[in-house]
């Protein structure tokens, strides 16, 4: 049993590998917020919030590493470079660590810390790395960790407070034959760094007490930073003030030759007699907050909050920014997609649906495959953009609601006019009705666009293709919709009639072609719904109508209904898990449906990542978790679905990142039908699509002597086909033929597919 036990402590210690996505997967990150920065062989290495980037100085060019990588897609706390090993370490806030070895594909992510148990969560956190004869001193909220750069081995563990305790080690340095390690809650503390015996907390003493966030070492002297003061010593005790400075401290390094102190506005460098040589402050093209900065090829590189990357010649004034192209955030709240196209914006509410008031810009991703980004100074003071729809008639026009704020115009990525109480129907509440909260919106066949506007008598809003606003009022009909405190998704029926989803008061709909108001509540028993805050609605192919609220999801089959039934029942989707009967998604608590072009449903949630349902909800085609795929968090916020390509955006609240899905919706007719790739070539491994599909299209493959080897029916737009004769057996070298016959037989095609073993 001994051995047994051996082993698996051995197998939980192994490292784990990253997988490399980007076949399938593409990621959105913006670079702009930088926490720390490292330099070695002539490429600067920069962490932003949850991915990285490597700059080359020698011929400029960028690389970016991200969950589609391999990376963990955690909140980077710390980054370092080792020259002598070629490797690159990126320390997490949750204390995992991932290791790129030169320009390995792979990832190797260290989890000795994450899955220590001993060690409190928020004491994991992976504040700094210094190297010294082939090991890394990792800098952690609970002590000094050592990991072997040459083995790729974790090693020993340090916990150096009294008695052996646990401290927030913010920073180590080695100087002559001492470790020095600075805390927030332990002072400095030194022991001999070879003593054999140094996992041993008797054999660290106490140099200095109090509380610090760095240390250095430059030629023989010790820089110490104390909030924002910077104390020297060449003894290693008994420091002394050294200079007093105008800001806290944020980061503290040492190289061969100089020293660098970063403070929010300012980096002093000074050389090794302690003599300050440079100092950089208050560059005027870029105002955010500094975070860290590294000297290398005569350029001193500052990392920043907001900025990206400033690079700054030591000797000239040529000042430029680093910056991959990328949104403007990592904390997409809405997303709408259109072909080749994607929107995002950032603004945002509580769960009870209060204003938070961010001020925050817009982001566009064009068909260049190029960002956009319109900063909040340019948005016209619109406030918690939280919802956008693109004019399928005119996508260059887009509108962005605001809670908050009113409805904003946008016309050619320019913010052109802002709605509001006082130029449109919209209504407001407050001390001064100017708190106008719209959210959902949606375009209808005639290009009207109809707004959500909470918690004013006009629920409703029109604006019309020619610029005229006419408001629905619920006082009358609906009064309990007023007193809704949010209203979230809205979504439009081929008839017209208009659906949506409320925060405490169900499904509200409005038939527009007859006045008619109605509404399914949770505090209806045969309605069925597991909870009247409602927070996604969507209009699948059969005209069902598909409810998620904040306990689980609901279809109701014949939506219009509501108007003519008193009566009307949503259904839970039953299906069998391990043989017994469950309703699917039951208690979760969702935020997104999207229906694909083969009638399958996309569902986010708060905490259990995405679901890919087949058209019934019977059978999960996909579930994809931050575990198992790129996603950076398992709370996603929304969806969005490129309509011809079938790719998949998931906005979560770390990042932003797609899924290359085919299922594209269905087309009018059978005359652009497209197979791809064609020729197949012998060092092809994957799938053939064809596209340019109607709905029930039925599809036939056979070789040129009439061998059926596939066939498929059609609900979207396309299909793929792994290149098996029915699953089986990869067929062999030849041309292929692909049958197409449209519903009833009235439109056919045929299309032909060379493969190449």
């Amino acid at each position: 049993m001994k051995q047994l036990y051996i082993f698996l402590i051995v197998l939980f210690c192994l490292p784990l590998y990253g997988q490399d996505f980007s076949d399938e997967w593409t990621g959105y990150f913006s670079f702009a917020t930088v926490g720390d920065i490292d330099e070695g062989n002539g490429r600067i290495y920069a962490a932003s919030e949850n991915a990285v980037f490597i700059f080359s100085t020698i011929n400029g060019s960028t690389v970016t590493r991200s969950t589609i990588n391999g990376l963990s897609g955690n909140i980077i706390s710390s980054i370092y470079y080792s020259e002598a090993f070629d490797t690159l370490l990126i320390g997490y806030e949750n204390g995992i660590i991932d290791i790129i070895v030169g320009n390995s594909e792979n990832v190797i992510t260290v989890v000795d810390i994450f899955n220590r148990v001993s060690i409190p969560p928020d004491s994991k956190r992976i504040n700094h790395f210094s190297e010294s004869n082939g090991f890394v001193y990792i800098s952690s909220g609970f002590g000094i960790s050592l990991y072997d750069l040459g083995q790729l081995e974790f090693n020993d563990s340090y916990f150096i407070g009294d008695n052996g305790s646990q401290l927030n080690i913010t920073q180590t340095t080695i100087l002559d034959e001492y470790i020095y390690a600075s805390s927030t809650d332990g002072g400095v503390r030194r022991a001999i760094v070879n003593n054999s015996n140094i996992i041993d907390f008797n054999n660290w003493s106490t140099v200095a007490i109090g509380s610090y966030q760095g240390i250095a070492a430059l030629d023989n002297t010790i820089y110490l930073a104390s909030g924002s003061q910077l104390l020297q010593s060449t003894t290693g005790t008994n420091f002394t003030p050294f200079q007093q400075l105008p800001e806290t401290i944020e980061d503290l390094e040492a190289n061969e030759i100089e020293l660098s102190v970063v403070t929010e506005n300012n980096v002093n460098i000074y050389n090794t007699g302690g003599v300050l040589i440079n100092s950089f402050s208050n560059i005027p093209e870029f105002d955010s907050d500094y975070s860290a900065s590294v000297i290398l090829n005569g350029s001193l590189f500052i990392s920043t909050l907001g900025s990206g990357v400033i690079r700054v010649p030591l000797n000239g004034n040529e000042v430029s920014q680093i910056l991959p192209n990328g949104p403007l955030r990592n904390d997409p709240f809405n997303i709408s997609a259109t072909i080749n196209e994607l929107w995002v914006v950032y603004g945002e509410y509580s769960d009870t649906y209060s204003p938070r008031n961010r001020r925050r810009g817009i982001s566009h991703l064009t068909t260049e495959r190029v960002w956009n980004n319109i900063p909040y100074d340019s948005v016209l003071g619109a406030r918690d953009l939280s919802f956008i729809s693109i004019n399928p008639q005119n996508i260059n026009q887009v509108y962005i609601s605001s809670f908050g704020t009113g409805l904003l115009e946008v016309n050619d990525e320019v913010p052109t006019v802002l709605y509001n109480e006082t130029n449109s129907s919209l209504q407001g509440i407050g001390a001064n009705n100017n708190s106008v909260r719209v959210n959902g919106s949606a375009f209808d066949r005639q290009g009207n666009l109809w707004i959500a506007n909470a918690r004013v008598p006009n629920i409703l809003s029109r604006l019309s293709p020619g610029g005229q606003f006419n408001a629905v009022s619920f006082e009358n009909d609906l009064p309990d919709v007023i007193g809704a405190l949010g209203i979230d998704d809205l979504v439009i029926a081929g008839d017209g009639s208009i659906y949506l989803g409320t925060s405490n008061a169900g499904v509200a709909g409005y038939d527009p072609n007859t006045g008619s108001f109605a509404r399914i509540s949770g505090e209806e028993a045969g309605a069925n719904l597991p909870n009247d805050d409602v927070r996604a609605l969507a209009l699948d192919r059969n005209g069902s109508l598909w409810i998620g609220t904040r306990r689980g999801l609901r279809v109701l089959f014949s939506p219009s209904s509501m108007f003519t039934d008193s009566n009307v029942t949503t259904n839970a989707i039953i299906i069998l898990q391990d043989g017994i009967a469950q309703e699917l998604l039951n208690d979760q608590a969702i935020t997104e449906i999207v229906v694909d072009g083969a009638n399958n449903k996309w569902v986010s949630t708060i905490d259990s990542g995405v679901f890919l349902f087949s058209p019934s909800g019977q059978e999960t085609l996909q579930h994809f978790t931050e575990d198992n795929s790129p996603l950076p968090s398992n709370n996603v916020q929304d969806i969005a679905l490129d309509p011809e390509t079938g790719t998949v955006y998931f906005a979560t609240l770390e990042g932003l990142v797609s899924f290359d899905g085919s299922n594209t919706g269905p087309a009018e007719d059978l005359e652009e039908v497209i197979v791809y790739p064609n020729p197949v070539r012998p060092t092809f491994n994957g799938e053939v699509t064809i596209k340019g599909l109607t709905a029930r299209t039925n599809v036939k493959i056979t070789d040129l002597t009439g061998n059926l080897v596939h066939e498929e029916n059609t609900i979207g737009g396309s299909i793929t086909w792994d290149t098996r004769a029915f699953g089986r057996h990869r067929v062999a070298s030849g041309v292929y033929l692909i049958l197409i016959t449209g519903p009833d037989a009235l439109e056919t095609q045929i299309a032909k597919l060379m493969i190449i073993r």
